[in-house]
This record gives structure tokens, C-alpha cells and sequence, in this order.
């Protein structure tokens, strides 16, 4: 995260990515890396976490809801991807490094199901929107 007020601007947290980091988390929430960390543990956090390897990640729609911020900004970026989404897209969107996500999608310990086409590795994109609570977004001429 940046560093100073920005970080907390509007703009900040409205181009924050699906999955924040605990620690970012803990800093948006004012809660010490310690009591942090004790919460996930316990299964106290006050929204939802997902397990991603040897690491935490928080759910930013639901930090945001938390907060009375509005996560239509994530909501609607996933209406332009496509249904089977490339890993490095995924691992961008789940806050993981390159090399983390593509030992987690070979040793099959990725959050959500890994499609392996040829060398290629896709993440579906309705797994990896029920994971990050994310429901599904509909333009007002398809309503």
C-alpha cells in the first residue's frame, strides 16, 4: 500500500484488488499486525478470510461493505473477464506472486479449482467470484 494519507483516499481504496493481504487489512482497520493475526487465527476477523498457501487473504468486497464503502469498482472489473481467466490474472487478483501461484496450481493447493489446458493454466471465473464473494454483475440491458 502507499504510503502517508493516500493510501486511504477514495481512489486508494477503490482500486484496491479482490484479495488484500492481511497486513494491508489490519492497516485499513487500524488493528496492530499482532491482534491482526491473532483474529484470522481464531476465526474472530470481522469479515472474510480465505486461506491461500501459507498466507491469509481478505476479502476486500466484504472490508469494504465493513467499512460503508462502495465495491462496485471490483464488482463491475469482473464483468470484463473472461470465463476461464489465465493464472497470472488470478494471481494478481488474489494478491499472490507469479511463483507462488504457479507452485500452488502445480502442487493443486490453489484456493480454487486449476484448469491445466496444454501448458496453459486457467482459473474459471465463477470459483474464483464465489471464493471473493463477488456476485455476479448484469448490465441494465440485460436486466
Amino acid at each position: 500500500m502507499t504510503a502517508g494519507r493516500a493510501r486511504y483516499s477514495r481512489a486508494a481504496l477503490a482500486s484496491l484488488p479482490p484479495a488484500l493481504l492481511l497486513a494491508d487489512a489490519n492497516q485499513l482497520l487500524a488493528l496492530s499486525r499482532t491482534k491482526g493475526y491473532r483474529m484470522a487465527r481464531d476465526g474472530h476477523y470481522p469479515c472474510g478470510i480465505i486461506q491461500v498457501g501459507d498466507g491469509h487473504r481478505v476479502i476486500t468486497t466484504d472490508l469494504l461493505q465493513l467499512l460503508g464503502l462502495d465495491d462496485s469498482g471490483i464488482r463491475s472489473s469482473f464483468a470484463t473477464l473472461p470465463p476461464a481467466i489465465p493464472l497470472p490474472v488470478a494471481n494478481s487478483l488474489l494478491s499472490l506472486s507469479r511463483t507462488t501461484g504457479y507452485k500452488l496450481a502445480r502442487t493443486g493447493r490453489y484456493p480454487c479449482a486449476v484448469l491445466r489446458l496444454g501448458a496453459e493454466y486457467r482459473v474459471r471465473k465463477n470459483e474464483l467470484q464465489r471464493l471473493l464473494n463477488i456476485g455476479e454483475t448484469f448490465s441494465r440491458a440485460a436486466a
